[in-house]
């Protein structure tokens, strides 16, 4: 496995990381019904909405992109994970425990994300457990 880093991004650093975090973040959009794309994602992240996560191997190359948002709800705070790609997801724990570091500090006590049922099996692996489905019908 490669060396990675972690690399919480913040508005000025945004023209660095976005050109090589955007494909990624995109891909991670695609389970979505076009709520959003990366354009939207960008905005966000310039104005303080959102923020991106960047993990990084020894060689510069960006491996793991996410965007996070936080939603309060009336008993709790939520790290949302609006959009996540990239390689070595799953196998990326240790990171992901920094991750979930910075999300606590930042006021969370519960990390979320939409996404598909197989792509659901992939994030137990990282020990999320269904709380609930989100069905959706067009009108």
């Amino acid at each position: 496995m490669l060396n990675l880093t972690v690399c919480f991004v913040d508005t000025a650093q945004l023209s660095k990381y976005w050109p090589a975090c955007e494909p990624l973040v995109a891909r991670g959009l695609t389970p979505a019904e076009g709520e959003a794309d990366s354009s939207h994602l960008l905005a966000d992240l310039q104005a303080g909405r959102s923020y991106l996560i960047a993990v990084i191997d020894d060689d510069g190359v960006t491996q793991i992109a996410l965007v996070v948002q936080f939603l309060a709800y009336p008993n709790y705070k939520i790290a949302h994970v609006y959009s996540i790609g990239g390689r070595g997801v799953i196998e990326s724990t240790q990171h992901w425990a920094t991750i979930k570091d910075w999300m606590r500090q930042h006021g969370a006590v519960k990390v979320q994300g939409v996404c598909k049922p197989s792509r659901a099996r992939l994030w137990q692996k990282l020990g999320f457990t269904d709380a609930y489905h989100v069905v959706r019908q067009d009108l």
